[in-house]
């Protein structure tokens, strides 16, 4: 039997047979994105949001999952601690712990309270930015704004959090799906209508394949919203490293066993073939899977079956190895983000908008 996570691939993507549930579905998602434009309109409309004393940036999309504005959320966080000021990330967390706190990565019991996405912005972010995570995203940046009073604050997948106002909203769009697959769920990958990236300040494509250009999105991205600036990134590859932590200098000559439980895990093949890996074969986890000893046992043994020389996975999978044993000698290949286009324009909006709210607040 099939996982319901790979049907739903299939039937978005309009694979084989699975066209026709795609096709049946479609009713079902004009009701949804339907209910999802009067949320947003009603939450929009009046005094229905909550406005935090400092600005706040979204960094959302109009898909499920997949692209990438994790990785976004990091690059922006960085660049605006690069530039003196005080930044605190909010993230939404699925994990054992409900209320909203500081993520703090002293030992494994704690890490355990909390999601993959979560992690990986805790560690990649050590030493730049405070992470606050919760079940309510409005929870968690009140208690950041309480216990940082930060320059800014900055929402991770915040697109279609409405209850919290956001000063700056931010879309990220896939290049290879820049307006999702099969169209609303459940028929397909959108959340909501495309025409909602009018209420986009800028806008980013990301995920650009290598000599490919993403002016043809531009232009397509133009009939929904002409004013928001664009900026464009690249995910490149930077090596390989042990989950342990080491680094290494040498990719394997032979065959690995790739293994990730992301939202589009096609892109991590790319990224692999891309950096020169040969790819014994691909074993692909629900988004989010939580990993338990018996699924690295059991990868293990395949790739003793296929003859392959690592395993290896991504940075974003590798965050949840901590508690599990025989996990140390685990490839997870490192990536960096190459950005261009309206940078300086975001950058600026940014700093105008931090200089805005600290007049404001000194009245």
């Amino acid at each position: 039997m099939k996982r319901p996570d790979t049907v739903f691939r299939k039937i978005a993507s309009r694979e084989g047979y699975y066209a026709w549930f795609g096709w049946l579905l479609m009713p079902f998602g004009w009701l949804y994105g339907s209910v999802a434009a009067i949320r947003r309109i009603w939450f929009e409309s009046g005094r229905r949001q909550f406005r935090l004393p400092v600005p706040v940036i979204s960094v959302g999309n109009i898909e499920v999952g997949g692209t990438g504005k994790t990785s976004v959320t990091i690059w922006l966080a960085r660049r605006i601690a690069g530039m003196g000021y005080s930044v605190s990330v909010i993230a939404r967390n699925f994990g054992e712990r409900k209320s909203a706190c500081r993520v703090r990565l002293d030992n494994d019991d704690v890490r355990k309270e909390f999601t993959d996405e979560v992690l990986l912005l805790a560690e990649s972010l050590l030493g730049k930015a405070r992470v606050y995570a919760g079940r309510s995203k409005t929870e968690a940046s009140i208690r950041a704004f309480r216990e940082e009073n930060p320059d800014i604050i900055i929402i991770d997948d915040g697109f279609q959090h409405l209850k919290l106002h956001r000063d700056i909203e931010l879309i990220v769009l896939d290049f290879s799906n820049p307006f999702g697959q099969g169209g609303i769920l459940p028929a397909g990958t959108l959340r909501e209508f495309p025409s909602f990236l009018s209420r986009a300040d800028h806008i980013w494509i990301n995920r650009i394949a290598s000599g490919m250009s993403a002016e043809w999105i531009k232009r397509r991205v133009s009939d929904y919203n002409w004013k928001a600036p664009v900026q464009f990134s690249r995910i490149q590859p930077t090596g390989v490293r042990l989950a342990s932590g080491r680094r290494l200098m040498d990719t394997p000559e032979y065959p690995v066993l790739a293994f990730c439980g992301i939202g589009k895990p096609e892109s991590f093949r790319n990224s692999l073939e891309e950096a020169g890996f040969s790819i014994g074969k691909l074993v692909v986890f629900p988004d989010h899977h939580v990993y338990i000893e018996e699924d690295i046992e059991h990868l293990k043994k395949t790739m003793r079956e296929i003859q392959a020389s690592a395993l290896i996975t991504t940075e974003k999978d590798a965050v949840k190895f901590s508690s599990l044993a025989d996990t140390d000698d685990i490839l997870v290949q490192t990536m960096n983000l190459e950005v261009e286009g309206d940078i300086p324009e975001l950058l600026d909006e940014i700093q105008n908008t931090i200089k805005r709210f600290r007049e404001l607040r000194e009245r």
